[in-house]
């Protein structure tokens, strides 16, 4: 497929949830690099998942020269992890401060993820930012603002962009092949009875407080002793994440957003508790209603039973579309009969090619910073509504609340 197709195939999807004109038509200047030259990168935040994407992104013909993280130890494993010798650091800033890195890959913890991206634009790096986007909506209009200013490239972590399983998914629903979307349910469901992030915490060797700098772990987050369980299992405490609603619905909201091409949610309405795991401060168990005016979306993500892992059901008014738990699309009539299906190809590889790709083309990529605001807000409204124990409207258009 040209460049020039999957331009225009951007600015559609693009207008229709609400992405500025000049967000879509901006473009950087041409890349310096040439053809044959490899793209450096650093990485900044590299526990489980940025570890995984340097990999990945090394794999792909990238050169990972530099690293930095709180934790020493974070580090070590990385470089085990990429067979790599690498330069190391604790400030990320002076990562940042070498010219001669093109990209970084930001995998912070989410607390950090405004003021990475944030630096990393001001230091004219490309940037690969994790998923949920912002920790806030406030947050994310800013990333957004200072995206549009600069001439970066900025992919968010919201892979499935890059799947084209969903891609066809988006095609089929655009023909009318199921009518008009009235309801979409959408889950993730995991067997994970003993939660690995407190259980790692545990490791005397990766959790050494001699060895983590945990006054810039906790950066703009309230001042509070060492706390190993916190330094690892931090997406499950307010002060540094939104727990699995942010956690697990950036990707989740993001197909279904992209594939209704909805602008977003009116009312957000959110319950959950902590059913399992007594030491999360965010709930275990969690479920949100959101109202995009035409259809409504049922989230639903826990991981105490696996059995629907995760998928998407999309009813029509001329039938169905679902993403099974064998991993298969399959389209039913309205007499549930199938008359299409396709099979979950690769989304994590391809996300990070389309990323090295757009740095050398100056293309927009597939999951933008304004895109990644959009549909990060379903799940903050979420939480919102969860720990005020109300409804949430909300308008979609003018990002207010009502």
């Amino acid at each position: 497929m040209t460049n020039q197709s999957t331009r225009r195939r951007f600015m559609k999807s693009a207008v229709s949830l609400g992405v500025s004109a000049a967000a879509v038509t901006r473009l950087a200047p041409p890349s310096a690099l040439g053809a044959n030259d490899k793209i450096r990168i650093g990485g900044i935040g590299v526990g489980d998942r940025g570890s995984d994407r340097l990999r990945t992104a090394m794999r792909l013909g990238a050169d990972i020269v530099a690293l930095a993280d709180v934790n020493d130890a974070m580090i070590d494993r990385c470089e085990e992890r990429l067979q790599k010798k690498t330069d190391r650091y604790r400030d990320y800033q002076d990562l940042l401060a070498r010219d001669d890195i093109d990209a970084v890959i930001l995998a912070g913890p989410d607390h950090w993820h405004h003021d990475l991206l944030m630096d990393s634009l001001a230091a004219k790096k490309d940037a690969y930012t994790e998923k949920p986007f912002s920790r806030t909506i406030e947050q994310g209009r800013e990333m957004v603002k200072a995206v549009e200013a600069s001439n970066q490239i900025v992919q968010v972590g919201n892979q499935r962009r890059s799947g084209g399983h969903w891609k066809h998914a988006h095609d089929v629903v655009a023909a009318g092949a199921i009518g008009e979307i009235k309801w979409v349910r959408t889950w993730d469901c995991r067997y994970r009875l003993v939660d690995p992030y407190q259980e790692r915490a545990k490791d005397p060797v990766l959790y050494n407080p001699d060895r983590i700098d945990w006054k810039r772990f906790l950066g703009s987050a309230p001042d509070r002793p060492f706390d190993a369980e916190r330094c690892s299992a931090w997406r499950w405490f307010w002060d540094y994440a939104g727990g699995l609603m942010t956690d697990i619905g950036p990707h989740m909201l993001d197909v279904v957003m992209w594939v209704t091409e909805s602008v977003g949610p009116v009312r957000v309405a959110c319950n959950g508790g902590n059913y399992h795991y007594p030491r999360w401060e965010t709930p275990d168990n969690v479920h949100s209603i959101l109202d995009c005016s035409t259809f409504a979306i049922v989230f639903d993500v826990q991981f105490m039973n696996g059995y629907e892992g995760d998928g998407a059901a999309f009813y029509g008014t001329e039938g169905s579309l679902i993403q099974e738990r064998d991993g298969w699309f399959r389209v039913y009539d309205l007499d549930n009969k199938k008359v299409d299906e396709w099979e979950r190809g690769d989304e994590g590889t391809a996300h990070m090619q389309n990323f090295l790709d757009c740095i050398r083309s100056r293309e927009q990529p597939n999951s933008p910073a304004a895109m990644g605001h959009k549909v990060i807000i379903g799940a903050h409204l979420s939480n919102m509504s969860y720990r005020e124990g109300k409804r949430v409207e909300w308008d979609p258009v003018k990002e207010k609340l009502i």
